[in-house]
């Protein structure tokens, strides 16, 4: 396969990540450029402390780019416009790339998509959850002032296509008198998921297709097991906040203790929203679950590995409309059953009752039928987690899923 030039754009670039989206996108540009492929990323600025181990790339990562939320007014959000697009373009022309891979866009600036659609570049935009969604409503502060601002003085009303035509021109045509959109960039979703909720809010997309993001199969390896722990052990992964669902966890927990069944119960997981937290330790307090339940922080991928191996079941119970979370994928690969809510797009890698369980929203009765179904025939289990990594390995590899990018980004560069 040809070797091409990638300048990749997107948000909090490991190890300043912020979840899952931005990992997936570094896996993908390491495994591209060891193929060959030659990379460069540019970035937000650092933020506060890594969140992972982080083994620097041979590729570039340039942190130059600014969040469009720290603008606190209209002349803020103009300065990071001006600045950022003369960056990229600098960059564009430095670099001469054949493919502009775009990943995490929603902190940036929202000057850039308008000025790569003009660029004469071929672009690839990896979607992660609700990305083209933002970029396609909120256009920015500048927009707007072009589009529908209209001041309650006067003056200011008839100086407005001055004011305009002097940034415009004094921005080199960076920015734009007009809002515009790169209608024939190639669209990579992650889940169909995200392919309905795009098309739902009537985004112009042309060219899509839906690609199951993918796990390492190598790292993430099913550990031999041939009965359930005693007691029991069931993890609850990803950052902590209300849409992600831990206080289910807990309630869940309460419930099989109540229906005689013994368990015990990790969450592992970032405190995102500490108010959040604050309810679930409460919670377990009121539940007199202190001791069967732990809170622990997210933990670096070997440990957390170490962790699905040890554990007999994932518990998602995530009330997320978008996205494609690897949390499933992950338990699935290492031999940890799956019992979901259905949300993130789990219920599109999920069989129910085959490579995993699917239930209602806080059913915990559900589940405990479930559980009890299993330890009174553990033939069960084995057959769920047999099928589980078997459907990894066809469908959702890490090799897989880069061999798929990679002949998108190599077929769209060909045709520039």
């Amino acid at each position: 396969m040809a070797k091409i030039k990638i300048l990749a754009i997107s948000a909090r670039y490991p190890p300043y990540h912020f979840g899952g989206y931005e990992l997936r996108v570094k896996d993908i540009l390491n495994e591209l450029e060891l193929r060959g492929h030659e990379i460069r990323v540019i970035t937000t600025l650092k933020e506060g402390h890594p969140k992972s181990i982080h083994t620097p790339p041979h590729y570039e990562i340039i942190r130059k780019l600014h969040k469009r939320n720290s603008a606190k007014h209209f002349i803020d959000e103009l300065i990071i416009d001006l600045r950022d697009t003369a960056f990229l373009d600098l960059q564009i022309k430095r670099f001469q790339p054949d493919v502009i891979y775009l990943g995490h866009m929603e902190p940036f600036s929202k000057a850039l998509m308008p000025f790569l659609a003009e660029c004469k570049i071929p672009i690839v935009y990896d979607e992660g959850g609700m990305g083209l969604i933002f970029s396609w409503q909120n256009r920015g502060r500048w927009f707007f002032f072009i589009g529908e601002y209209i001041s309650r003085f006067s003056i200011l009303n008839k100086i407005q296509p001055f004011v305009i035509k002097t940034i415009c021109k004094a921005s080199r045509n960076r920015i734009k008198s007009t809002w515009a959109w790169p209608d024939e960039m190639q669209i990579i979703f992650n889940s169909e998921l995200n392919l309905r909720n795009t098309i739902a809010k009537r985004v112009s997309i042309n060219k899509f297709k839906v690609i199951h993001s993918g796990v390492d199969t190598f790292k993430f390896n099913l550990a031999p097991r041939t009965k359930l722990a005693s007691p029991p052990l069931v993890i609850v992964v990803g950052r902590i906040e209300q849409p992600k669902g831990q206080k289910d966890a807990v309630h869940l927990l309460a419930k099989l203790i109540e229906c005689g069944l013994d368990v015990n119960m990790m969450v592992v997981g970032e405190k995102y929203s500490m108010s959040y937290c604050l309810e679930i330790e409460n919670e377990i307090k009121e539940q007199n679950l202190e001791g069967k339940i732990f809170i622990l922080p997210m933990l670096p991928q070997d440990q957390l590995i170490d962790l699905y191996h040890k554990a007999d079941f994932c518990f998602f119970p995530s009330y997320h409309k978008t996205g494609y979370s690897r949390v499933p994928l992950e338990a699935m690969a290492c031999g940890c059953m799956v019992i979901s809510y259905g949300n993130e797009g789990s219920d599109e890698i999920i069989r129910n009752e085959l490579t995993g369980f699917l239930v209602r929203p806080r059913d915990y009765m559900q589940i405990v039928d479930i559980l009890k179904r299993i330890y009174l025939n553990p033939e069960i289990a084995m057959n769920v987690v047999n099928n589980a990594r078997n459907e990894i390995e066809a469908n959702c590899s890490l090799q897989k899923y880069i061999n798929e990018i990679e002949e998108i980004l190599v077929n769209t560069a060909s045709v520039n």
